[in-house]
Formats: structure tokens, C-alpha cells, sequence
């Protein structure tokens, strides 16, 4: 008979997310980061969108093709399918899928809430307050994807061993330049402050905090019951995947 696997209760749950210590310094980093981006570090956000723009008209179009569609969703979301349903295929376990879906879902969430509740004024107005008509440019979504996104992909391929540790090294400065690389052409092009920038990267490393946290909590071999059958072929009817 297969192992009973119990879920932890609601509130172990909700305690376990928010005693988290690395989640508790990514908080009050994005707090702290938007209190900040409300004035304080004005004069740092019109130094950087006032700065001269060279070969703009030159690379204008090319940027907006190309590098600053990396972090989009268009092109992060399909690269995190592919990768959560081929592990959870390879594994038999629904656990990718769940995983990728929920932080996805939060960290969008959480990013438009703060968008529409912050309401900043785009960066071509040269004006950098908040609670104006129109605005959601605080924080940026791209920044977000990045490190959420692209982070869970790494998460994943780490979490069931999906590659060498000298790749996963590899995966990890592509990370990190795809996010500097969003971050410069979002402030190139106008698209964002440079806090909208930072402050969305912190969003994004919250959410995925998070969404490790609550793995961690997942019993395992749960997610593994919700599959047509259990392991691979070579495995006995009614044995639980120890991965799932």
C-alpha cells in the first residue's frame, strides 16, 4: 500500500511562508525600495533618464526587437513550459507544473497590485512621482520576469538534478546578464525608472523565495498521486515517486 501523505495545514502553511528569514529580508528590501523610490532617490532616477542617448536612432528599433524582449513574458513563459512539463514527464510528477503556475500567478499578482495602487508616471514625462493619472510604471514587470521567471527555470533544474553543477553555474550568470541587460535597455529606451528596475528585480526574488519555500512544504510524492500512473515503466503499480 502506498504511504499516506498528509498536506501541512493552512496555518503551518501561512507560518512557514512568513517566518522564512530570507523572505523576511526580500519584504522589507521592497518595502524599503519603494518608500525610497517615492522621493528619496528622485534625483537618481532623473541623473539616469536624463542622460545623453547615443546611436539612438541607430539601435532604437533593434533594442526594442530584440534584447528588450528577453524578459518579456512572451519569451520567458515558453522557455519555463518546456522546461517544468519535460521534468514533469520525466518524473511523473505534477510538482514542475504546480510550481512554475504558482509562482507565475504571485508574482504577477504582486507586481500589478503594486502598479495600480503606486500608479508612477512613465519615465518620458521626467517626472518620477507616484499616484498619478495613468501611471504603472513602479516596478517593472521585466525586471520581475527575470529574476522570477528565468529564476525558476535554475530552481527546477537544481531541484531534480537536471544538469552538471558547472552548467548550472553557467545558467546562473545567464540570469544575472539577462537581467542587467533588461535593466540598461528598459533605462536606454525610456521604458522604466531605474528604481522601477530595482524594484521590480526584488519583487521577482520575493515571489521565487516564496514559491521555494513552499515546496519545501509540499509533502513528497503528493503531486506524484495526481498523475495517470505512478513512475516509470519499471516501477510497481502504487509506488509513490519520491521526487513528486
Amino acid at each position: 500500500m502506498p504511504k499516506k501523505i498528509t498536506w501541512p495545514s493552512a496555518s503551518e502553511i501561512a507560518w512557514g511562508l512568513a517566518s522564512d528569514k530570507v523572505a523576511i529580508l526580500l519584504a522589507v528590501a521592497l518595502v524599503t525600495m519603494t518608500v525610497l523610490s517615492a522621493g528619496a532617490l528622485h534625483p537618481i532616477d532623473n541623473f539616469i533618464n536624463t542622460m545623453p542617448r547615443p546611436f539612438w536612432d541607430d539601435i532604437r528599433l533593434f533594442l526594442i526587437l530584440w534584447p528588450d524582449t528577453v524578459a518579456s513574458r512572451a519569451v520567458a513563459l515558453p522557455v519555463l513550459a518546456v522546461v517544468s512539463l519535460h521534468l514533469a514527464y520525466w518524473h511523473r510528477s505534477w510538482r514542475p507544473v504546480v510550481l512554475a503556475t504558482g509562482g507565475v500567478f504571485g508574482m504577477v499578482c504582486l507586481v500589478a497590485t503594486m502598479k495600480l495602487i503606486l500608479r508612477r508616471s512613465h519615465p518620458r514625462t521626467l517626472d518620477p512621482s507616484f499616484f498619478t493619472d495613468g501611471g504603472v510604471s513602479f516596478p517593472s514587470g521585466h525586471g520581475a520576469n527575470a529574476i522570477l521567471i528565468y529564476g525558476l527555470v535554475l530552481f527546477m533544474i537544481v531541484r531534480y538534478r537536471a544538469v552538471r553543477p558547472h552548467i548550472v553555474r553557467r545558467l546562473a550568470y545567464c540570469i544575472a546578464a539577462i537581467a542587467i541587460l533588461q535593466s540598461v535597455v528598459s533605462a536606454y529606451l525610456h521604458f522604466h525608472w531605474f528604481t522601477d528596475l530595482v524594484t521590480g528585480m526584488i519583487a521577482g526574488a520575493f515571489a521565487l523565495r516564496l514559491v521555494m519555500k513552499l515546496d519545501e512544504m509540499i509533502p513528497a510524492g503528493r503531486t506524484a498521486n495526481w498523475w495517470p500512473f505512478y513512475g516509470r515503466s519499471h516501477r510497481r503499480p502504487g509506488e509513490i515517486s519520491a521526487t513528486g
